[in-house]
């Protein structure tokens, strides 16, 4: 009798406990009480709202530090200026020359690098000086993120009338393909470089032209017109119209330039 009287107690007390339960944390706050805990901890922060709102302006901040990191160029060779006569905007040469060349190029290529120490100044020696030929740059930047951004800065710099010695620095200061030579805190910094040679370059110009991504557009038509002409490979050039890709010797645009004044009658 006694066994008895205790399991029925137990039973008893098995089945008032929910009850109690219930009573004491109520029905709302059992469901609340419900939820995981993760989403407790969310709660507390305020929310997916405010949550959202804080990993956006740490992602803001994080694309701000990589576009303004230093980087890495490839060397620190001091910059000389070059001497040039007859510059326009990205033409180098007289107008009126029997010669025009266009340079498709990128400024991440390391052949366009290659065609620049070595040959270009052959070019300028022999007939860019002498007024036989005109040599115009033109933007094939295809390599990636930092090619487009290296010609915004060189398209800030021929504002100001220095797209020739910007773009010698960027040559100069070339390295590994989207590697960080060309981040926005190197570009700045070649800025500075050219103000060291020409007092008259605002850097502080430079810069709001270079933040404003404004020349983005400029860059990106440029290329789009190259691609749509054909030109497939950096560097080419067009020598009055004909065709002549890769990085070639000075020898080959020797001859090149020679059929090309003879075509037109300049030569004889």
């Amino acid at each position: 009798m006694s066994g008895n009287r205790r399991r029925g107690s137990r039973r008893r007390e098995r089945a008032e406990r929910p009850a109690a339960e219930t009573r004491a944390t109520g029905g709302g706050a059992g469901r609340a009480s419900a939820r995981p805990g993760w989403r407790r901890t969310l709660d507390s922060w305020g929310g997916f709202t405010v949550v959202g709102s804080i990993l956006a302006a740490v992602a803001v901040v994080v694309v701000l530090v990589v576009l303004n990191r230093p980087g890495a160029s490839v060397n620190d060779d001091p910059y000389v200026p070059v001497a040039r006569a007859a510059v326009d905007g990205k033409s180098w040469g007289s107008a009126s020359a029997p010669v025009k060349i266009i340079e498709f190029a990128d400024f991440q290529c390391p052949f366009c690098r290659a065609f620049s120490h070595d040959v270009e100044p052959l070019l300028a020696q022999e007939f860019i000086d002498a007024g036989t030929v005109q040599l115009t740059y033109h933007h094939l930047a295809f390599l990636g993120p930092e090619s487009g951004r290296a010609g915004e800065a060189a398209e800030c710099a021929a504002d100001q009338g220095r797209f020739w010695d910007y773009h010698d620095l960027l040559f100069l200061r070339q390295g590994r393909e989207n590697g960080g030579a060309f981040s926005n805190g190197n570009l700045k910094d070649f800025a500075r470089e050219l103000r060291d040679a020409y007092a008259d370059f605002d850097v502080d110009t430079f810069n709001r032209c270079l933040e404003s991504g404004g020349k983005g557009a400029v860059v990106d038509a440029a290329t789009q017109e190259a691609a749509s002409a054909g030109i497939a490979q950096t560097p080419s050039f067009l020598i009055n119209g004909k065709l002549l890709t890769a990085s070639q010797s000075i020898e080959v645009f020797r001859q090149a330039i020679q059929q090309a004044l003879a075509a037109s009658g300049a030569g004889s």
